[in-house]
């Protein structure tokens, strides 16, 4: 993530544009689901023969899309593999940032072109949709992250306002079940990844796994049967500024103290560190988002069925 994008997500206020996408990402965003959309179904039909009904699948992806809101039981409509396409674009894009009719026009028209015939025409087809895909994901991801920090701004604002919420240093926030047990003992937890929380993990966690902006205030951290975590995006950030401040402090004092002890005479060897070098331009930035985290000391009478780890990314 380049160093535009993370100033953009750790700004303070977030201008309203910022979570809108423009006329031509909406027209990208629609030309690409169609695009998808027409070679999953000319895929399905290849793969079916005979079997396929172009009119059930048809009206069953066209009932989804245009609905807005994914359909939990896939299994329960008239065509599970309509249903779980249209699933998969209302999961990955908001249904306000493209033009559903408009796709089941555009999605039609693919349809009726004829595939590629030569290996060459094929390439150049793939070429174009990988690149219009790069372009959306580009422009695309800011805005979603942009609405994602306006999101938690407003969680994080009515967490202050429940008497159960402690607020902690770094901008964390957490809310403890009543209890015994010692935060060091933990075992298990879940970890939801922004707003949106589209990453879900429940699994073994231990006391190290826990963010630095949480482990650096374990004097905070009560007994308890359970622990529920806030992190925002720019706990990371302050932490680095914490820590920065605490190291200068330190070599102050270090400082201080050698001057003492030598007087007036000149160490033998200079006590300033080399500084770091700066990241360059092309240095790749973790992305920063929101976490909510829960840990507790699992109950081997009663275990928490461990899952697998799941990483679905918007787009």
């Amino acid at each position: 993530m380049n160093k535009l994008f993370i100033s953009l997500l750790l700004a303070s206020q977030l201008p309203l544009q910022a979570q809108e996408v423009s006329a031509e990402l909406r027209g990208n965003i629609s030309e690409l689901i169609s695009i998808r959309a027409a070679n999953s179904q000319r895929h399905i039909a290849s793969s079916l023969g005979k079997a396929f009904n172009e009119e059930v699948y048809s009206g069953q992806f066209r009932k989804t899309l245009m609905g807005g809101t994914p359909v939990e039981d896939e299994d329960s409509t008239d065509c599970p593999m309509a249903t779980a396409l249209a699933n998969r674009i209302l999961k990955q894009f908001d249904p306000r940032d493209y033009d559903a009719a408009g796709i089941l026009q555009r999605m039609d028209t693919h349809l009726a072109t004829p595939a590629p015939q030569t290996e060459e025409a094929e390439k150049k087809a793939c070429e174009a949709f990988e690149k219009l895909s790069e372009l959306v994901q580009k422009e695309y991801r800011p805005v979603l992250r942009a609405r994602e920090h306006a999101k938690e701004k407003e969680i994080l604002k009515a967490n202050a306002g429940r008497s159960s919420v402690v607020q902690l240093d770094f901008g964390v926030q957490m809310e403890v079940e009543p209890g015994t047990d010692n935060i060091r003992k933990l075992n298990r937890g879940t970890t939801e990844t922004g707003v949106a929380f589209y990453t879900r993990t429940t699994r073994r966690m231990e006391w190290n796994d826990l963010p630095e902006a949480i482990r650096l205030q374990e004097d905070k951290l009560p007994p308890a049967r359970s622990w529920t975590f806030w992190v925002p995006a720019e706990a990371g950030q302050k932490v680095a500024e914490f820590k920065q401040k605490r190291t200068q402090s330190e070599e102050a004092r270090r400082a201080e103290l050698m001057k003492k002890l030598m007087g007036n005479r000149k160490p033998a060897v200079s006590l300033k560190k080399p500084v770091a070098a700066e990241p360059t331009e092309d240095e790749e930035e973790d992305e920063v988002i929101m976490q909510k985290i829960k840990v507790w000391r699992d109950d081997p009478a009663a275990p928490v069925k461990t899952l697998p780890d799941v990483v679905s990314d918007m787009i």
